[in-house]
């Protein structure tokens, strides 16, 4: 099973790569938790940074391969609970360009794997555990020109069945 994600994530990578017509970019984000995540963090701000592969596909259309990674600090504790958060995310994602792709609005859509990794520590005992869950992203953006943009997006995630761990992002889009 190992073997196959490993080779499933490779693949993902590599195929904007072996496309013409393709960039890399960068990322900056601010994450803010909703719903049960919040509550859990006492609303704290998470930072995140990631690595897009962009392949573009005529002039209002884009694919985009996202890896990210986001942490969220320990705050204090909530009803006697300290929790700290982090995740991976691996996306596909769609971007759809009203204008020119290099400059103007987008819409953006995708799917992809969310691991998300807990730490609950009260004053007795401290727990960790990790999972991997679906994550849909939603959102829209704006490209400045062909080197910065800014996006807002929601990733819609859950740790678990009972804990709704969605998050809303803005990120800083840059061109290495």
């Amino acid at each position: 099973m190992r073997g196959m994600s490993v080779a499933l994530c490779a693949l993902a990578l590599g195929l904007p790569l072996a496309a013409k017509n393709f960039d890399v970019q960068g990322q900056v984000t601010l994450n803010q938790p909703t719903q049960d995540l919040a509550t859990a963090l006492d609303s704290k701000t998470g930072l995140g940074l990631g690595i897009h592969w962009l392949h573009r596909h005529g002039f209002q259309h884009t694919s985009r391969t996202r890896l990210d990674w986001n942490v969220w600090g320990q705050g204090p504790a909530v009803q006697g609970v300290k929790t700290q958060v982090s995740n991976y995310h691996l996306a596909f994602d769609h971007l759809y360009h009203f204008q020119d792709r290099d400059k103007g609005a987008y819409l953006v859509g995708g799917l992809g794997a969310v691991r998300w990794f807990t730490e609950h520590e009260t004053s007795l005992a401290a727990t960790r555990s990790h999972t991997t869950k679906l994550g849909v992203t939603a959102g829209g953006g704006y490209q400045f020109n062909r080197n910065l943009g800014l996006e807002g997006r929601i990733l819609v995630s859950g740790v678990d069945k009972a804990f709704d761990s969605s998050v809303v992002q803005a990120a800083l889009v840059f061109k290495f």
